[in-house]
């Protein structure tokens, strides 16, 4: 029974030292993964800014020098043209900071998740300020998490509401709890 038992654990310390090898071996292609992910992430949002720099550039002498010389539809497509050239821009941001987030350590801590809310509010009313949108945020709202991927998860999801209700009239974004009976 002795020596039955002794090798049972023999051959369970062989699998053990089996998956553990291949955990690490995993974790090393992961690793290096993540690094060419995150290469590819800079080298792809710095060959995209040069032409979209050109883009606003050329745009925006449009609008200043010659917007008296183009009709109202003709000035229409030259806005959505600089709309979306600033959207590409702010992808390109959010590809960067994803890189950013991924690569670095996790903190976990009491995040306010209604000030993180009101901070994205703001930015997004920054990018139009002549838009008309109201916002209800619950106040004191929290959890225990990473405020940099928290915040991320803001952006996307208030960004989404801000973006899909932009031709709504009286548009209203709300960010707050919903309890669940049952």
């Amino acid at each position: 029974a002795r020596r039955e038992a002794e090798a049972r654990k023999a051959a369970l310390d062989a699998l053990n030292r089996e998956l553990e090898d291949r955990v690490r071996s995993r974790t090393a292609e992961l690793l290096v993964a993540n690094r060419e992910l995150e290469a590819f992430s800079y080298s792809v949002s710095h060959d995209l800014r040069a032409p979209l720099r050109s883009l606003n550039g050329f745009s925006q002498i449009l609008m200043e020098e010659f917007a008296d010389k183009l009709n109202e539809e003709g000035l229409d497509y030259l806005r959505r043209v600089r709309a979306a050239s600033q959207h590409m821009g702010q992808l390109i941001d959010a590809l960067l900071q994803l890189s950013r987030v991924s690569r670095a350590e996790m903190r976990h801590e009491i995040v306010d998740l209604s000030a993180l809310a009101a901070e994205v509010e703001a930015e997004l009313r920054q990018t139009a300020p002549q838009r008309e949108a109201e916002f209800d945020i619950t106040p004191g709202l929290r959890a225990r998490g990473d405020a940099r991927l928290l915040r991320v998860v803001l952006q996307n999801l208030l960004g989404n509401a801000w973006k899909f209700t932009a031709r709504c009239p009286d548009p209203r974004i709300q960010f707050g709890v919903e309890e669940e009976l049952g």
